[in-house]
């Protein structure tokens, strides 16, 4: 088997192309000048106070990353993912010393990155466009994306419930897709269906409660399984 290359990316490792030096308001100042609300968007609101739960990826915390704006990539940048709105969240200070957040416009921003991980705005089969985090290796290529069902639910729910996630694995020109137990043991021919049931089994894995840390876990040993096996 050829050797397992990760290309999960990390801001350590980003291009030259990324102005450490220029902060994300001058940037949208030196950019788009008045025009700045097609990339920054509208002022931050928190409208979730009196909803429980958590609508961000991973904890909700606000970390360094980096946004793709106008082709050219930022960094670093004060961010967090909403996954309920499939917005990113940006929060930095004014010149004046005071700290602002904003709420970015998807569609101005194709990709970022954020805890080590690349997310891209696509569609794929038919579903709309949002964001996918990106996990490649030297032959496959993986997305794993937040279903849009939620959107807005959690506005109108007292608690904010797990979304419901998709992952679409490319490999050798095939293209498999799951949601849950039936349809990844179905993605896979007959004959190999014990060595992905086995993994399962392995992890301990549970798609109705499994956190994003565990379907990254699983979805990088299906890589290798499906790797060192050939064709799904």
């Amino acid at each position: 088997m050829r050797p397992f290359r990760l290309f999960l990316i990390l801001i350590a490792c980003l291009p030259a192309t990324i102005l450490a030096q220029t902060s994300f308001e001058e940037l949208v100042e030196k950019t788009f000048g008045s025009d700045q609300t097609l990339v920054n968007g509208i002022q931050f609101s928190n409208q979730y106070i009196r909803i429980e739960g958590n609508p961000y990826f991973m904890d909700g915390r606000y970390q360094f990353g980096a946004v793709c704006i106008n082709d050219r990539w930022y960094d670093p940048v004060r961010m967090r993912y909403n996954l309920y709105t499939q917005k990113v969240e940006i929060e930095y200070m004014t010149p004046e010393d005071h700290m602002n957040q904003l709420i970015t416009v998807p569609e101005q921003m194709p990709e970022f990155i954020l805890g080590g991980y690349l997310f891209r705005r696509m569609s794929l089969g038919n579903d709309r466009a949002a964001y996918y985090m990106v996990l490649t290796t030297e032959n496959t290529e993986c997305y794993i994306g937040w279903s849009l069902d939620a959107v807005g639910g959690g506005n109108t729910r007292k608690r904010f419930t797990p979304l419901e996630r998709k992952c679409w694995i490319g490999h050798d020109g095939h293209w498999i897709m799951f949601d849950d137990r039936r349809s990844y043991l179905g993605a896979f021919p007959p004959e190999r269906k014990k060595e992905f049931r086995d993994l399962l089994k392995w992890k301990k894995f549970h798609f109705g409660v499994a956190g994003t840390n565990e379907w990254v876990d699983l979805v990088w040993a299906t890589l290798r399984l499906i790797e060192e096996g050939g064709n799904p």
